[in-house]
């Protein structure tokens, strides 16, 4: 089967009206389309601006399907919009039976080259097999390995492994796929501030020896049970049996570390000193909408309101209201929100949050935690459901949108799908942004008024 019928055959209605919103277009004919993805296929402009928004989970997925062989060119594989979403919103990956996608090998090899030529794959094995011998003059092998894509190398990580660094570390993340656990881990032990808590891990031998080969720029560490820690912290990585490596971008990380200021109590004293709280917002009558956030102590009302609409991807932040069993107590018109502290209310009241929209929604905030944070900056730590659709009609039309949207074969679907498109709608919650649109709003040190 070649490209062309390939997408003759997978191609739906509802896929024109996708990928007219998405390409903002209006893609009349599968013909059209058609003609489109080839030319996008075939120019590195889309291409890199497509990689993007592309994530690593979806980078091995073309990793792995370049090496299997393909039935009729075509390979299947799940249908996951939270895992594969880019290629999916590229209409890359196709539906075929509901929860099956479909995605052509010719767009697998244009794809895969491509990301070999950014340097987003690397060119050699992220790992050299124990069948190698690599002799103490040999080691020069691994300098390709721990220079190139950090990714790819604690992409060795078993999901097991990955769990007990980030269980070291005191790391928690959002998501819920490995790809998710890498970004975290990588995030955290390539921040200079960060890096003291994998560094208070060592005893005083291994802590004293990283310290001298970070001096010497020294990334190669024979396998030795003395950096059992440091594996476990990962701040080394296993890429042969018998030897370990500090990536390049760890090693440049630690020499902005003061090895003479660590003590081993630099983690209480410097790296949880905010007290917070964490905090749970639902949709009243949608218990399976709901954000989980970490907030600092000491907000007003008003940065309340910000972090809850943020949080739910809602745009008329301002003008909601604040009430508990007893009584409002923040409105627009009444007290000032900005004037009002949370603190005394969150740990001693219930505390709703009415969103002003024709919605009508209102959100339950549930303190769940006494916590410390190493920044006081809010972040959506866990999450649920979608984003609630804003001027939907409500709760009960929001459900019943919702139900429509997951299923593609509704015949209102492609209409309702138009409708959503032009809200606030999203496929899958974007917590990512979320949390990077939260650092930008609070990491200011003065309260928002």
């Amino acid at each position: 089967m070649d490209i062309q019928t390939f997408y003759q055959t997978y191609l739906g209605e509802h896929e024109l009206v996708r990928a007219s919103l998405f390409n903002a277009a209006n893609f009349t004919t599968n013909e059209a389309l058609i003609k489109y993805k080839l030319e996008e296929l075939e120019s590195q402009t889309a291409l890199h601006e497509m990689f993007e928004h592309l994530s690593m989970a979806e980078a091995k997925l073309l990793r792995r399907l370049s090496t299997e062989a393909s039935h009729d060119n075509v390979h299947r594989v799940s249908y996951l919009p939270g895992k594969y979403p880019t290629l999916i919103d590229y209409q890359f990956i196709l539906e075929d039976n509901g929860t099956e996608g479909v995605i052509h090998s010719e767009v697998v090899n244009i794809l895969n080259s491509a990301l070999e030529q950014t340097g987003i794959f690397p060119y050699t094995p992220m790992s050299i097999p124990g069948s190698e011998t690599i002799e103490p003059q040999d080691v020069s092998k691994l300098e390709k390995i721990y220079n190139g894509p950090i990714y790819w190398l604690y992409n060795n990580l078993t999901f097991i492994e990955l769990r007990r660094v980030m269980s070291k570390l005191n790391i928690k993340s959002a998501g819920q796929y490995k790809d998710d656990y890498l970004n975290e881990v990588i995030v955290h032990l390539t921040s200079p501030d960060y890096l003291p808590v994998a560094l208070n891990q060592l005893d005083d031998v291994s802590f004293s020896q990283i310290k001298d080969n970070v001096k010497k720029d020294y990334s190669v560490y024979e396998n030795h049970p003395r950096w059992q820690t440091a594996l476990e912290s990962g701040l080394l990585v296993k890429v042969h049996p018998d030897y370990l490596v500090m990536h390049r971008d760890v090693l440049n990380a630690l020499k902005q570390v003061n090895f003479k200021q660590i003590g081993r109590e630099v983690q209480t004293e410097t790296l949880e000193n905010y007290n917070a709280y964490n905090v749970t917002f639902t949709i009243n009558g949608i218990e399976n909408i709901y954000r989980t956030v970490s907030i600092p102590s000491r907000l007003n009302f008003l940065e309340l309101e910000i972090i809850i609409c943020e949080a739910f991807g809602w745009n008329n932040i301002g003008s909601g209201e604040f009430m508990t069993d007893r009584a409002l107590i923040a409105s627009e018109d009444d007290v000032n929100k900005n004037a009002l502290m949370l603190d005394v209310y969150l740990t001693k009241e219930h505390i709703q949050y009415l969103y002003d929209s024709d919605d009508d929604y209102v959100v339950d905030v549930r303190l769940d935690s006494v916590t410390n944070i190493t920044k006081p900056i809010p972040e959506v730590v866990s999450y649920g459901g979608e984003v609630p659709i804003e001027n939907i009609g409500g709760v009960d039309q929001l459900l019943e949108t919702l139900n429509i949207l997951q299923d593609k074969h509704h015949p209102d679907y492609v209409r309702v799908y138009s409708h959503a498109r032009t809200k606030n709608y999203r496929e899958r919650y974007p917590v990512s942004a979320v949390n990077k649109k939260l650092a930008r709003l609070f990491n200011r040190g003065n309260p928002i008024t």
